[in-house]
C-alpha cells in the first residue's frame, strides 16, 4: 500500500499527539500509556483514531484497536495495518 516506516509513523503520531494534547506533553515514549501517561481521554481517543486513519486511509474498526494500550502499540498497529495490501 504505502512506503512508510516506523520513523515516519512515530513523526507523524507525535505531531497528531502534540495536537490533541495542546503541547502538553512534547516527547513519547514507545512505553507511554495512551490513558494512564498521556491522559487520553474518550473524546481524544476518538480524535486519534481518527486523524491518524485520515492520514493513513485506513478503515478501522474500533474492535481493531481494542488493544492498543500504549504509543508502542499505536506505531505497531498502524505499521501492520499500512502494510496491508
Amino acid at each position: 500500500m504505502q512506503d512508510i516506516g516506523t520513523a515516519d509513523i512515530q513523526r507523524e503520531l507525535d505531531a497528531v499527539l502534540t495536537r490533541i494534547l495542546e503541547g502538553k506533553v512534547r516527547t513519547f515514549r514507545p512505553t507511554d500509556r495512551l490513558r494512564e501517561d498521556l491522559g487520553l481521554d474518550s473524546l481524544h481517543s476518538m480524535e486519534l483514531l481518527s486523524d491518524v486513519t485520515e492520514r493513513y486511509g485506513l478503515d478501522v474498526e474500533l474492535e481493531d484497536v481494542e488493544h492498543v494500550r500504549t504509543v508502542g502499540d499505536l506505531v505497531a498497529f498502524l505499521e501492520r495495518a499500512v502494510q496491508k495490501p
